[in-house]
């Protein structure tokens, strides 16, 4: 073998120099406790893992809304039933899809075909992102399909986009798709309403607090709100609802009840004057928006009438007063539990 030129010796000399650079996996301290990044230190994969993991576990939805990981059809259902498989399409505004999970992120920027192929007994496939830390180092996350619950044996998480439940004998047109695809978003804290950000300005299903009112310099507690970003349909508060007109049945009846939805159910109020009308004893006084209906059963209580106290029931979207005919005037002041909705 020749002996090496100055040349060789000189890139020796250089290679040496970038050893440290170029290990396998730089190796964390040493001792009972120690705390990272550090200025001119590496990090393993472990701790990117952990310095993640507050970021929480779901889809990133950063295009308000526009169908991230939609899974669909091919152009026709007979490609669809010929091919046996699905595809996991991109957002339609970025072309991307995106996730975190256990620490680490996920993206997709190309549609994904999926196969489901047919069964002998009803099955329900699981759409998911999988973190498997047997592939810790190469592909810690990766679209999966599963037939049946997905795995966790080896310690696996997943992120459950959609289900696709087909039974023998079944074309997959005819299967049922179901979404779950949970969505991570941030925390921000304004000091009122209007001085929330756009909602287009921050991650879809950011929650934004407001907080309490404040009277001579000391807080009010109770009288902060949250608020959900909904994208291009704004900010949407999570505690109450809009303030919505409860219709009378009777023409010449004047009305001035209303509902709205609160935390625990919803709470209707207002006077109502019958004029000239009679109510009979299960008449429908008043009719609820579709948005509104008790849907669980007949909610009863108490009213204030020109002659004293009377009942009334709520049941579907219908007010209805019971026992005693009426003339004048009702108050109507009532909760009706979330049990009932």
């Amino acid at each position: 073998m020749a002996e090496p030129t100055l040349y060789d010796l000189e890139q020796d000399s250089r290679i040496e120099s970038l050893e440290s650079l170029i290990t396998a996996e730089y190796q964390p301290p040493a001792g009972a406790q120690y705390s990272y990044p550090v200025a001119s230190q590496g990090i393993t994969q472990d701790q990117w893992q952990q310095m993640n993991l507050h970021t929480g576990d779901g889809v990133i939805i950063s295009d308000g809304s526009e169908f991230p990981f939609d899974l669909t059809g091919h152009t026709t259902d007979s490609e669809t039933n010929q091919r046996n498989t699905l595809i996991l399409r991109v957002s339609r505004n970025t072309g991307k899809n995106e996730a975190a999970l256990a620490g680490f992120y996920f993206r997709q920027t190309e549609d994904i075909e999926l196969p489901f192929p047919p069964v002998t007994t009803t099955t329900v496939y699981h759409v998911t992102v999988t973190y498997d830390p047997r592939k810790f180092k190469t592909e810690p996350l990766r679209i999966e399909v599963w037939a049946g619950e997905p795995p966790r044996a080896h310690g696996q998480k997943h992120l459950l986009l959609k289900t696709v439940q087909r039974n023998p004998s079944q074309l997959l047109s005819q299967s049922t798709i179901e979404t779950y695809r949970h969505h991570v978003a941030p925390t921000i804290v304004a000091t009122s309403e209007d001085r929330l950000p756009n909602a287009d300005d921050v991650l879809y299903g950011t929650l934004g607090v407001t907080r309490n009112r404040t009277s001579s310099g000391s807080a009010i507690p109770g009288t902060g709100q949250i608020y959900e970003s909904r994208g291009i349909h704004g900010w949407h508060n999570l505690l109450i609802g809009d303030v919505v007109n409860v219709t009378p049945v009777h023409t010449n009846t004047a009305s001035a009840i209303k509902a709205q939805h609160v935390i625990g159910g919803m709470h209707i109020s207002g006077r109502m004057n019958v004029g000239s009308n009679t109510l009979r004893t299960g008449n429908t006084i008043a009719r609820l928006p579709s948005t509104h209906a008790v849907s669980q059963g007949t909610w009863r209580d108490t009213v204030y009438t020109t002659q004293g106290v009377r009942a009334v029931s709520v049941s579907g979207r219908d007010i209805s007063f019971l026992l005693d005919d009426l003339q004048g005037w009702i108050d109507v002041n009532t909760f009706v539990p979330a049990s009932y909705l």
